[in-house]
């Protein structure tokens, strides 16, 4: 398990690896945005055949980023390229149907 989580920090073999930042006077309500923008990045990229993959793995080690990259502090490292035929890539789980974990609410 150790063996691949360090693949992370490899991008998993990736030609680019992108670090997207936050400003940490942003406060945590800006996380759910930078979701969608991650989203709306890794969408175009899959259509133009870059595959992606965000990783959260390089939040752990913030200061070494910081450091390498020249990130100033008031800067939170939120989060590659994924290999389409990598087995992790490939993987596809059972899913629990929407009626297990949605709740709808009707006036």
């Amino acid at each position: 398990m150790l063996k691949q989580f360090r693949k992370n920090f490899e991008f998993f073999g990736a030609p680019v690896g992108l670090i997207l930042c936050v400003e940490r006077r942003m406060g945590n309500g800006q996380w759910i945005d930078s979701g969608i923008f991650l989203d709306q990045l890794m969408l175009p990229a899959h259509e133009r055949g870059l595959h992606t993959c965000p990783q959260a793995a390089f939040s752990r080690y913030q200061h070494v980023v910081r450091r390498e990259f020249g990130i100033p502090d008031d800067q939170v490292v939120m989060c590659g390229y994924a290999d389409p035929d990598a087995v992790p890539n490939n993987l596809i789980t059972e899913r629990a149907p929407l009626e297990d974990f949605v709740r709808w609410y009707t006036e």
